[in-house]
């Protein structure tokens, strides 16, 4: 298996948690997968992967399976096995403090609170990686009752919001892997910040 990158898709596995707030990143990954045509997902180790191509491009795509909270546990063995530096690590997942449905993309950063960041954190030791970060914000929760909330599947209208964002996100990475980074940063952040302010 070789690849110029790995794109990781957070969530947790199992059918309980499909359409819930927490399995964004999931979402997106099946998205990504499909838009290049890729082969289905097979397993490796603590992960579903499939290997896609996008203009020439080699990457992975993958979706750990260890639940959110040990998913470096997942990450660290493939980057080691592909053997790419950590800036061709690429990671999907969902933000609490961003607009419901919003997409956004940064170089680097901190874990923001996010269990599944803090393990790839702390099992890759950088934090020098791009991620893509889809909005889950909802003001009608309570902090006490978040955990549920991120678990729960979301009713019908808030999934196809969700499932628009999956498909932007996953857009926004193939441009990432096919334009570099902050070239997919100003197209994709400016566009969404756009589509956003029209909403509101």
């Amino acid at each position: 298996m070789e690849a110029e990158y790995l794109f990781v898709g957070l969530g947790n596995p199992g059918g309980e948690y499909e359409g819930s707030p927490h399995n964004a990143g999931f979402e997106t990954a099946k998205k990504l997968r499909a838009l290049c045509r890729g082969p289905r997902f097979s397993v490796k180790g603590n992960a579903l992967v499939s290997s896609c191509k996008w203009r020439g491009i080699q990457f992975v795509v993958t979706m750990p399976v260890t639940f959110m909270n040990r998913s470096g546990e997942a990450v660290s063995p493939l980057m080691r096995k592909l053997g790419l530096p950590v800036d061709r690590l690429i990671v999907c997942y969902d933000d609490l403090d961003l607009p419901f449905g919003a997409v956004r993309l940064r170089p680097h950063g901190g874990a923001g609170g996010h269990h599944g960041m803090e393990s790839i954190l702390e099992q890759i030791g950088s934090s020098q990686f791009p991620r893509i970060r889809i909005g889950v914000k909802d003001e009608r929760v309570a902090k006490a009752g978040v955990v549920d909330y991120l678990l729960e599947p979301l009713g019908s209208e808030e999934i196809k919001l969700l499932d628009e964002a999956a498909l932007k996100a996953a857009k926004a990475a193939l441009d990432a892997i096919a334009l570099g980074w902050h070239k997919a940063m100003s197209i994709h952040n400016a566009k969404n910040m756009a589509i956003e302010d029209k909403i509101l």
